[in-house]
């Protein structure tokens, strides 16, 4: 009688292998996918969190927005530190998820629009329509204080961190998923530059 064969030939077992491989390959695409839409939710959920704490500042600071960054202060102090009393000390909402070069604190993923810097916040006169902060590159890749829509192509903000657009948030709270483009046409949405951008830091009041 012949014996039972119970061993795999190399054919079997290529095949198996192939069909792995080829496993792999459909389910990472929706995986990558899953996991890239976590991120650009994670990130919207901090976003508005940054939102809540700038609206509690502004409410114990006579409604003015405090600079992007002191450069001659110490310690280093951008608006980030100052928006610490109010998240609870939550540092997590200024590090964005998908972004992969973040080196906070020296700066964070997401940056103030630079046009309000030490601004009275009564000169936005369409808080729906009108960007607060959103997310930054800066020129080392590690992030930027700093939001500035003219500071070159297009500079420090990272406009492709969640596949090819990025979250905005708005000086009414809520937060939208744009391409650039979206933020200059039809209406431009970065509002007006003051010129405010090199106060000494103020004597802000914490909760």
């Amino acid at each position: 009688m012949r014996s039972i064969r119970n061993a795999f030939s190399l054919i079997e077992l290529l095949v198996v292998l192939a069909v792995i491989i080829l496993l792999l390959g459909l389910l990472f695409p929706a995986v990558q996918m899953a996991l890239n839409k976590a991120h650009t939710a994670k990130a919207a959920s901090n976003l508005r969190q940054i939102g809540i704490a700038f609206q509690l500042y502004l409410q114990n600071n006579d409604n003015t927005m405090p600079q992007r960054f002191y450069p001659s202060a110490s310690p280093r102090t951008g608006y980030d530190e100052l928006l610490l009393p109010y998240t609870n000390g939550d540092t997590q909402i200024f590090q964005c998820p998908a972004h992969k070069q973040r080196d906070y604190p020296y700066e964070p993923s997401y940056g103030m629009n630079w046009y309000y810097d030490n601004c009275n916040v009564l000169l936005v006169t369409e808080n729906s329509k009108t960007i607060l902060a959103t997310g930054t590159l800066g020129g080392a890749g590690i992030g930027s204080h700093r939001a500035d829509r003219d500071s070159g192509d297009p500079g420090v903000l990272d406009t492709r961190r969640h596949q090819g657009k990025a979250n905005y948030l708005f000086f009414d709270g809520h937060v939208e998923l744009l391409k650039f483009e979206q933020t200059l046409s039809p209406v431009d949405l970065w509002g007006t530059d003051h010129g405010m951008h090199d106060e000494p830091l103020p004597e802000t009041h914490s909760p």
